[in-house]
């Protein structure tokens, strides 16, 4: 009777009993394609079907709604690239929401016309907020890194391109009641302090 325990299926498979009375099985990973997989789980045709999908390579995502050479294809290409893909993801997200926000100006644009002019007047229309300026930059030469390495672009536009100065006053000294409010808020021993 030992062999009649039912093991847990393997990673990413989800099964259900549908209408009729029969079990189905499907491999279902995010980035990957879903896959019907024949048979009961461990079966040796569920694990030939299970280890194909698992093998198979996980498609580009938003690549089907581009145009090649376009701004957006860049886009795609560059967020499946290692260097971005290497990335805190909280630096992953701030890139990602840039270049969304570029794309949904700019994204039908062939990258092949971007012109230093233009990332000169890009940072100029952002000049009253400079960091969001230069991170604008800073988003684009990483992207013309990735279309020249992948021959999208001879040379890189941006390459010259100086950032905006951040004018700041610097940090805030505390005065003696914004000590003492910390004091009383934070005691000698706790984590604040």
């Amino acid at each position: 009777m030992g062999s009649s325990v039912m093991r847990r299926p393997p990673p990413y498979c989800n099964g259900f009993i549908d209408r009729h009375g029969k079990a189905r099985w499907y491999f279902r990973r995010a980035g990957f394609k879903r896959a019907s997989l024949p048979g009961l789980p461990w079966s040796p045709e569920f694990m030939a079907a299970y280890e194909q999908a698992l093998a198979g390579q996980p498609p580009q995502i938003g690549s089907a709604r581009t145009k090649p050479g376009t701004v957006r294809a860049l886009a795609v290409s560059y967020f499946n690239s290692p260097d971005f893909r290497s990335l805190r993801p909280s630096s992953q997200a701030i890139y990602r929401g840039i270049v969304d926000r570029f794309c949904i100006q700019y994204g039908d644009n062939r990258i092949a016309n971007l012109n230093r002019e233009h990332v000169v007047k890009l940072m100029a229309a952002r000049a009253e907020r400079p960091v969001a300026a230069n991170n604008l930059r800073k988003v684009l030469r990483a992207m013309m890194k990735h279309a020249v390495e992948i021959g999208l672009r001879a040379d890189d536009p941006t390459r010259d391109v100086k950032a905006i100065r951040v004018k700041s006053d610097g940090f805030h000294s505390w005065n003696e009641d914004e000590i003492a409010q910390f004091e009383r808020r934070h005691p000698i021993g706790s984590l604040g302090r």
